[in-house]
């Protein structure tokens, strides 16, 4: 069996993965909300995926983490990902590692810190959050200070800001690539490339071409970088999530690892966002991806393994919900009042940024 570990609110893209592709393994694959786990009564053998642990708030974590502790040392019972982020490592540090290893040509800091040594032009996002960047490319201090100051105002916590820097991956043409891999136990699969004129790549933004589909179906079918990625995973101590990068130079430059990705549409209408002459490519692109995915689960699910289940007593544990929730509920509330507000706020955000970084450093 395989139990499924998840944020409440944060399990679309497992749902939706049963819904379709993944319905072989909906009678042996389990949802778990973190939040609820003070209420199982016993935990049966199997693999334990700690998905979403980037969600978790510090009293969630704790007693994750005691969890992790007590199955992991009985037998018949797997974990892939630990709660520790000195195990499984956020976005931060796995940026910060991989660039101290030399993986990784650009650096990322807090916000919070000294942002003197990075290398413009840089751009902000969240350390937790997985909408990509939140700025444009910012070439100066001020700008800099700007964007932090616009986070601040819409909400975001300062301690959660990243500044990174820019590391240009475009071709000749200026075209970008981002390729996304998953990881499942030691298995890795890749799961797709968009390619477009734009430096934050996401699907929507996609050029779909007859070269893109079958470069994509080569990178699917072919998994170039497996060996690489298998050493990039190791060092992030993940064993279940996927990584979404760029090749520089021959060489892989590695954007995040998302801890709880979304894996595909479910049973809704395709996005159609590819020509239909190009669907019949990528549908067998996809059915590799989810026949390797399928197999890579099949993998890890002990089945047949008999052992004993395990009673844990811990204290409560606080609601472990989206990071994000109340922040989007804010941004609905005052979107109506955007266009007032905008002007005063573009104004004033390098003096909030400026104030909250000095605030922020003089504690530290």
């Amino acid at each position: 069996m395989i139990h499924f570990l998840v944020a409440r609110g944060q399990d679309s893209g497992i749902t939706k993965y049963l819904s379709l592709w993944g319905l072989p393994l909906a009678d042996r694959l389990r949802v778990m909300y973190y939040d609820s786990l003070p209420g199982e009564a016993e935990f049966l053998p199997g693999t334990y995926v700690f998905a979403a642990l980037d969600q978790l708030d510090a009293s969630a974590l704790g007693g994750v983490r005691d969890l992790h502790a007590r199955l992991a040392s009985e037998p018949g019972f797997r974990c892939l990902n630990h709660p520790d982020p000195a195990r499984t490592l956020r976005r931060y540090d796995l940026l910060t590692a991989l660039h101290q290893q030399g993986r990784n040509s650009f650096r990322a800091a807090r916000a919070t810190g000294d942002l003197r040594a990075l290398r413009y032009p840089v751009f902000v996002r969240s350390e937790r959050a997985h909408a990509g960047a939140l700025s444009p490319l910012l070439r100066t201090p001020r700008e800099v200070d700007a964007a932090i100051g616009h986070l601040l105002v819409q909400g975001f916590a300062l301690r959660d800001v990243l500044v990174v820097e820019f590391c240009d991956t475009a071709d000749v043409q200026g075209s970008y690539r981002k390729y996304a891999a998953f990881i499942v136990g030691d298995r890795i699969i890749p799961r797709s490339l968009a390619y477009g004129r734009e430096w934050m790549l996401k699907f929507h933004s996609t050029e779909f071409s007859r070269a893109v589909v079958e470069e994509e179906h080569a990178y699917v079918l072919g998994n170039p970088h497996e060996r690489e990625l298998a050493d990039i995973f190791r060092i992030a101590g993940v064993q279940y999530g996927r990584a979404d990068y760029a090749v520089r130079d021959g060489r892989i430059e590695t954007w995040e690892i998302n801890l709880n990705p979304t894996i595909g549409r479910g049973a809704g209408p395709s996005s159609g966002a590819a020509p239909a002459e190009l669907e019949p490519i990528r549908r067998r692109t996809k059915e590799h991806f989810y026949r390797a995915f399928q197999s890579a689960w099949d993998a890890v699910d002990p089945l047949g393994e008999e052992a004993a289940g395990v009673h844990v007593d811990w204290p409560v544990l606080h609601a472990a919900t989206a990071h994000s929730d109340w922040l989007e509920w804010a941004r609905t509330m005052l979107r109506p009042a955007k266009p007032l507000l905008a002007p005063m706020v573009h104004r004033v955000s390098p003096l909030i940024g400026r104030l909250a970084r000095s605030a922020a450093r003089s504690r530290d």
